[in-house]
């Protein structure tokens, strides 16, 4: 597998109802962080319409490595979404099944992204040039563990190992987060708490640390980097994030 292009996706918007969500293009889908489970040979994801009118999407799935601080994504074949194309009508929903095609590695999580591509539909237009056709991504990470293998006891979740450490280089101020343990770290309400203080690094999704990957995000100017490290880390709130000296 070659990880040889990078492309830029659109965070997907998220909602748990569709109350107010009546313009067009508009899609709900859920869960937001799929998962294939152990000995599962699939995930479900759900797509629904809460616009006015009928939208067709295309489902992809890619490989996802981080690389030098990069979010990297190559094709794959070992899990597929299906159907890959669908068609939704106002207020309908389509369910997505995110399926292996093959045993998973032997590592404990492995990652991708699930890409969702909206496909314009084309519309006669009142006059040349008086409309412009807008073209949506959404991407959400998807992890498949390895299956049990004995079907008994459940074992325990692969889970991160984080540290961090601040420093700079020609861009700027940066913080780094290395992740040395089995699973992903997903990072939210970022911030460096000194005393009852707290200097927030970002409010809301700072990113993602997949296994054995550093990643870095500049440091704001208004924080300077000391004190203790504190996240909200998938889902757990307060977490402490060991320093690491190089």
């Amino acid at each position: 597998m070659k990880y040889g292009f990078l492309f830029v996706v659109v965070p997907a918007l998220f909602a748990a109802s569709p109350a107010g969500a009546e313009q067009p293009g508009s899609l709900l889908i859920w869960p937001v962080n799929p998962v294939i489970e152990g000995d599962a040979r699939a995930a479900a994801l759900w797509l629904e319409n809460p616009g006015n009118t009928p939208i067709t999407l295309q489902i992809r799935v890619y490989a996802w490595d981080q690389q030098d601080g990069r979010n990297l994504y190559a094709e794959q074949t070992e899990v597929i979404g299906t159907p890959p194309i669908v068609s939704i009508e106002p207020g309908q929903r389509q369910l997505i099944r995110l399926t292996r095609t093959a045993s998973p590695a032997a590592a404990a999580e492995k990652p991708y992204r699930v890409v969702v591509d909206e496909i314009p539909v084309g519309r006669a237009s009142a006059a040349p040039g008086a409309s412009v056709s807008f073209r949506m991504r959404y991407s959400l990470p998807l992890f498949s563990h390895t299956p049990r293998g004995d079907g008994k006891a459940k074992p325990p979740a692969p889970a991160p190992q984080i540290s961090w450490r601040a420093g700079a280089d020609a861009g700027g101020r940066f913080l780094e987060i290395r992740n040395d343990g089995t699973g992903h770290a997903r990072l939210t309400d970022v911030g460096f708490a000194t005393g009852p203080q707290r200097s927030p690094v970002a409010q809301g999704l700072l990113g993602y640390v997949l296994p054995g990957a550093s990643m870095r995000w500049p440091l704001p100017e208004n924080v300077d980097g000391t004190g203790d490290l504190v996240a909200t880390v998938n889902g757990k709130a307060d977490v402490r994030i060991e320093r690491r000296h190089e």
